[in-house]
């Protein structure tokens, strides 16, 4: 007669159920470990960047000023197009 026991052959069910719970529980230990470095590294960006924009004044600029220069590029940029096409249709037509 053989003597075996469930451990040596099959995990029982309780066994598994327990492997079960501490994957999961190593799983979500290393998960919440990872989201906790990606928050402090978010932090220390966020307060670099803070930091920068008060000691370089171009950084600092007010928003409307930086919007009213790229409108400003938009437009020389667009009449730059304007004349190029013109040009271009004139040598078409010539």
């Amino acid at each position: 007669m053989r003597v075996t026991t469930s451990r040596t052959t099959r995990p029982g069910l309780t066994r598994f159920l327990g492997n079960l719970v501490d994957d999961t529980k190593d799983f979500i230990d290393d998960v919440l470990d990872r989201g906790g470095e990606v928050e402090r590294d978010l932090r220390g960006t966020a307060r670099r960047t803070f930091r920068e924009d008060e000691r370089d004044p171009a950084r600092g600029r007010d928003d409307r000023q930086e919007l009213a220069l790229l409108r400003e590029q938009l437009d020389e940029l667009a009449e730059k197009i304007s004349r190029l096409s013109s040009a271009e249709e004139q040598a078409r037509t010539s």
